[in-house]
């Protein structure tokens, strides 16, 4: 399935890469280094794809953001996980969205509001070994056509 928007937490990512922890270093070269590969894996696949940073000042580095992809750093006193977070509760259709994310609470919390979910590792590894992200993976919106729901981790009694 194609998604009209996916929204990657930079930093996540860049830590599960192993390439881009040879550059961390230098955090400006390994942002631009994840998100030059990010533009490779990801070429055709959404409408709208958002990097997203924890940053000291919100806006947009325009030395990152390319045609394909929007690079955002969150403000200071917010977390690249609540922006993201803000973006899937504000979309009108939050079902057509991915987000790549390693933190579990944040798979939780997104994948509540409709959005699919997959972990930055289980990404790597589909895009780098050339095989289509499928709606099937992980956490999965609460309108319960795949995967899990809260309703999974949180029973009635």
């Amino acid at each position: 399935m194609n998604y009209e928007h996916i929204i990657i937490d930079g930093y996540n990512l860049m830590y599960q890469d192993q390439d881009a922890r040879h550059r961390r270093d230098n955090l400006m070269t390994a942002r631009q280094f994840i998100v030059r590969k990010i533009e490779k894996l990801t070429g055709g696949m959404a409408g709208k794809i958002t990097v997203v940073f924890d940053g000291r000042e919100s806006g947009v580095d325009a030395s990152l953001t390319s045609a394909q992809i929007e690079v955002l750093f969150s403000p200071a006193n917010r977390t690249a996980d609540g922006v993201i977070e803000q973006m899937v509760h504000d979309a009108e259709m939050p079902e057509n969205i991915l987000v790549v994310t390693s933190d579990w609470v944040e798979q939780r919390l997104v994948s509540v509001f409709g959005a699919t979910v997959i972990s930055c590792r289980e990404f790597l590894l589909r895009y780098e070994t050339a095989e289509p992200l499928k709606k099937s993976f992980g956490a999965k919106s609460r309108n319960g056509q795949h995967g899990q729901s809260l309703g999974d981790f949180f029973p009635e009694s």
